[in-house]
């Protein structure tokens, strides 16, 4: 799934290890291409591929790249950011959680709690949390938990619509969060589907999260996504790397105990176990790591790279090469019953990505010269392109509502940027812009946010979360060297 990107900062390192390391091919003539696809033989069902069709918006796009063209501009530098209208977020009060009773933690759970709360709730960008600075308008020696002691007009001139209070009570390890909702325009208990909490104390983050969602869910009828994994690869001594995930919000890492290599392009594979790329000098081949053990799924001649697991139906696609160069691949969960869905050996076909009922597959082929974004039904049959602006496109990820579909372009200043295709009509919207380069998008469960790498904050990329449309944009950690991440849908 994120193999172009990750295989051109590699080619230096396998190099070195005498790693197979295509890349790809100098632009050739689209005539001679296009002769050259319709005498290639498809797969083992004796099937002739035929020409990619024209895509949704293909017009609109060509008419992008032609204004380029004609104003001597790079197309893609026509497409800006756009701020759109201005942001509606409710304003949002989370004063310190009450502890009830008597317990030697020293209020480090309820801090913990009600820092957790706040950061999911600005991270979503649907609440703008209001800094507890200004909470001293509010008498708190007179407010407790129970409805009748919330000072309604206090909150109002606070400049919230929303509060959220919280209290916590520990025995021993054990701990009891309690929650409560208030609308401050209406000075009214409002009813959320999340009751009292009994955990472990080590579990605050979870609660939290858990309760953010909720809160989430009652606002917009979806529920939020904060506590989900997400996986990388992150940059380790001598050129290795590790496999890691962390939370939503950057917090609760963990490290896959992989023998040390270079591991790359994790992704989610069934049951919650993990798929990987190592590569090596004998070639670079996939594998699934699940509690501990690790088995080799591919053993191909020339290399296997860039899982991506469809749940539906059970399916991983990956990029494969024996002899030429890559093609689309799919074969079950247990590495069986391998599949050949794309054979334009001429050509270079990479970055599979599943739509969202894994009845299609999204990936990169340089057929028209230079990489591009193309779709392709399950069957291998159907295949057109998608994008038509800008001269290099990758890593696309499908979304999970199936309408768009994010991806990493490059301009001619050698600046990557991130961007997403409607796969209806084709419209091309840009999400990052003079930012450092910014790769590798992976679409959040909900659809709402898009995590991604960037260069922003020195020269080695740290990964960014965002909403769909681009906005708040943040920082999900200050360690450099983080790639690839893929989020848990």
């Amino acid at each position: 799934m994120k193999f172009c990107h990750y295989k051109i900062a590699l080619l230096g390192v396998a190099a070195a290890l005498g790693c197979a390391t295509p890349g790809f091919a100098a632009p050739v003539d689209p005539d001679k291409a296009a002769a050259q696809a319709a005498d290639a033989a498809l797969t083992a069902s004796n099937k002739i591929m035929e020409a990619p069709e024209d895509g949704a918006g293909a017009s609109a796009q060509i008419a992008i790249q032609n204004e380029g063209i004609a104003q001597n501009v790079d197309p893609l530098s026509l497409i800006t950011v756009t701020p759109g209208g201005p942001p509606v977020r409710i304003p949002i009060a989370v004063p310190d959680s009450m502890k009830i009773g008597e317990s030697s933690d020293e209020d480090s759970l309820g801090r913990t709690l009600c820092e957790v709360i706040r950061n999911d709730l600005s991270m979503s960008g649907l609440f703008e949390v209001i800094p507890i600075e200004t909470y001293r308008l509010v008498d708190s020696t007179k407010e407790g938990i129970a409805p009748s002691t919330i000072q309604f007009d206090s909150w109002y001139n606070v400049g919230a619509s929303v509060l959220v209070k919280t209290h916590y009570t520990i025995e021993n390890s054990k701990a009891s969060f309690g929650f409560s909702v208030y609308n401050i325009d209406a000075a009214k208990e409002v009813k959320i589907d999340f009751g009292d909490q009994h955990v472990s104390a080590a579990n605050v983050r979870a609660v939290a999260h858990q309760f953010v969602n909720k809160l989430i869910g009652f606002y917009t009828g979806i529920d939020g996504v904060f506590g989900t994994r997400i996986l990388f690869a992150a940059q380790e001594r001598n050129n290795f790397r590790k496999i890691k995930a962390f939370d939503t919000d950057g917090a609760n890492i963990s490290v896959y105990k992989i023998p040390e290599a270079i591991n790359v392009m994790p992704e989610w594979g069934p049951g919650g176990t993990m798929l990987f790329t190592q590569l090596t000098t004998k070639g670079d081949n996939i594998f699934q790591y699940n509690d501990g053990e690790l088995t080799q799924l591919t053993d191909f001649e020339g290399w296997a790279s860039g899982a991506d697991y469809c749940s539906k139906t059970g399916k991983i696609a990956f990029t494969g090469a024996r002899e030429q160069n890559s093609n689309i691949f799919v074969m079950n969960a247990d590495g069986s019953e391998l599949q050949q869905i794309t054979d334009l050996n001429d050509f270079i076909q990479t970055s599979p990505s599943w739509s969202p009922d894994c009845s299609r597959l999204a990936f990169v082929s340089n057929y028209s010269g230079k990489p591009q974004i193309y779709i392709i039904n399950a069957d291998g049959t159907g295949m057109r392109r998608l994008t038509y602006v800008g001269n290099y496109n990758t890593t696309p990820d499908w979304s999970p509502a199936g309408d768009l579909i994010a991806f990493t372009a490059r301009d001619e200043r050698n600046v990557f940027d991130i961007f997403t295709i409607n796969v209806n009509t084709g419209e091309v919207v840009r999400l990052t812009q003079d930012q450092g380069h910014n790769r590798e998008p992976s679409w959040s469960p909900d659809g709402r946010y898009i995590v991604f790498e960037s260069t922003r904050d020195g020269k080695q990329p740290r990964l960014y979360l965002m909403n769909q449309d681009g906005r708040w944009q943040t920082r999900l950690s200050a360690t450099p060297g983080l790639r690839t991440p893929t989020w848990h849908r």
